[in-house]
């Protein structure tokens, strides 16, 4: 196997959704090479380490160095390597939203008071990565967000912890206040119901991973923003259950919350929808597919797989996926034709 550590200097500022958006694109492409490592940013200047296969790592490398968005790419090590120091592949950096950092394959490494990392000194890639956390000429971008100090959003910061701790179906307000550092007289302010609560909760974390994703839809399509949308919920299994106890709240109107629910839900089929005509536009996909109905057999796949995941540990939702929606683009290429394979004779009987 092979490490090589680059340091780098974007050429322009980068935002938390073009950041979150490299973090998602990157985690899955460098997961499916089986190369780990992390890419962390520091203002202006950047230090990557990847890890892997010789060949692969070289391969992946010479894709970095010829990236627009950063410039003077000078590689500090380049050896073998008996083990891996990293057991996946991550980023760092300093978002203005406190939510960016759940999520997946985010790394807390500038985090204010956060302990020295024993494993640091161990790999001389892990002794860079320590150097460049520490180095006096690389300052922070920012402290801590003033979000952080805003009441809903603590709640809701809050309210992810104790998911993540208890799952959605033991989640109470006062475990949410707990995590937040609020009272319960604190959190009854912002948010006097669980499902109140949950619903602001399910709007920013689903945006949150969601929003820097949505330029794919542009860029390659919807069938590809679906797909990497995927990947990233199927690294956060408390999201998936959040978001399938939601859909089961929106189809009972009693349920408070069950009409803010379905708008929602309204609204991501609209972007499905929409994404699509912009793909029969762009020529990505067949002029012989209805938009419409094409975002309902969409919807049904990326849903249908999400509740599958729920209830069986075999399910590869991110395969299966692009299995059957492979399967699905094809068919949109014919016209259609009404089936008659249930047309099945019925024996009289006198």
């Amino acid at each position: 196997m092979r490490s090589i550590v680059y340091t780098s200097t974007q050429t322009r500022p980068i935002t938390d959704a073009e950041l979150a958006q490299i973090l998602a694109v990157g985690r899955e492409k460098n997961t499916a090479l089986g190369v780990t490592g992390i890419l962390a940013h520091k203002d202006a200047n950047c230090i990557g380490i990847l890890e892997g296969d010789d060949a692969v790592v070289g391969a992946r490398f010479e894709q970095v160095s010829i990236d627009p968005r950063h410039t003077h790419v000078r590689v500090l090590l380049d050896e073998p390597i008996a083990r891996r120091s990293f057991p996946d592949w991550s980023m760092a950096f300093q978002p203005l939203d406190p939510l960016m950092q759940h999520v997946p394959g985010f790394s807390d490494l500038f985090a204010p008071n956060q302990p020295t990392d024993p494993t640091f000194g161990l790999t001389r890639a892990r002794a860079l990565l320590g150097w460049f956390r520490n180095h006096p000429l690389a300052p922070l971008m920012s402290g801590p967000s003033d979000d952080d100090a805003v009441p809903r959003t603590r709640a809701v910061n809050g309210a992810i912890s104790a998911l993540h701790d208890g799952g959605v179906s033991r989640f109470t307000l006062e475990a949410a206040a707990a995590h937040a550092g609020m009272t319960a007289a604190e959190m009854d302010e912002v948010f006097p119901s669980d499902r109140a609560l949950l619903a602001a909760t399910v709007e920013r974390w689903t945006q949150t991973i969601s929003t820097p994703l949505l330029p794919l839809i542009e860029q390659q399509g919807t069938v590809a923003f679906l797909h990497a949308l995927l990947a990233a919920h199927a690294e956060e299994p408390v999201l998936v259950a959040l978001l399938a106890t939601s859909l089961a709240s929106a189809a009972d109107p009693t349920v408070e919350a069950a009409d803010y629910f379905r708008s929602v839900y309204r609204r991501f089929r609209e972007t499905i929808r929409t994404g699509l005509a912009e793909d029969v536009q762009a020529g990505r996909e067949p002029t012989t597919m209805d938009p419409v109905r094409g975002a309902q057999q969409l919807l049904a796949l990326y849903d249908g797989l999400r509740l599958q995941s729920l209830l069986t540990a075999d399910t590869d939702v991110v395969d299966a996926f692009d299995r059957a929606a492979t399967r699905m683009r094809r068919g949109w290429a014919e016209q259609y034709e009404q089936p008659s394979y249930w047309d099945i004779p019925v024996a009289r009987v006198d």
